[in-house]
């Protein structure tokens, strides 16, 4: 897949709720990620549980919406937008920038900006 199909097939299977999925079907087994915060984690076992754990933390997903992906080469970047309810927290909305590099038509590297409050 090229680096526009990735993108456009995650942003699918994501605002469809299916995160898990777009995770085992685009990411790389060896992935790198770097959180808003600057944690570093590597490799999709490590992915899929702070995915999973994400996920068991929230009460309701309200919305979810991406920007269209802009692409340059290998990379790809859209703006994910994000109405919830967090369980012992209560509601948040998130706005982050998502940038991706795609390789051999899987995401390699992820890294996510926004404001930490």
């Amino acid at each position: 897949m090229t680096t526009a199909m990735v993108a456009n097939r995650l942003i699918e299977l994501c605002e469809e709720g299916k995160f898990i999925q777009a995770q085992h079907e685009l990411y790389d087994a060896d992935i790198k990620r770097i959180d808003p915060d600057g944690t570093k984690s590597e490799g999709a076992a490590d992915m899929n549980a702070k995915e999973q754990s994400f996920l068991d933390s929230l009460e309701k997903i309200h919305s979810i919406s991406f920007s269209d992906p802009l692409i340059a080469g290998s990379y790809f970047t859209v703006i994910l937008k994000m109405d919830i309810e967090i369980k012992k927290i209560g509601h948040k909305s998130l706005e982050e920038v998502c940038v991706y590099q795609v390789a051999n038509g899987k995401i390699i590297f992820e890294q996510f900006f926004r404001d930490i409050t």
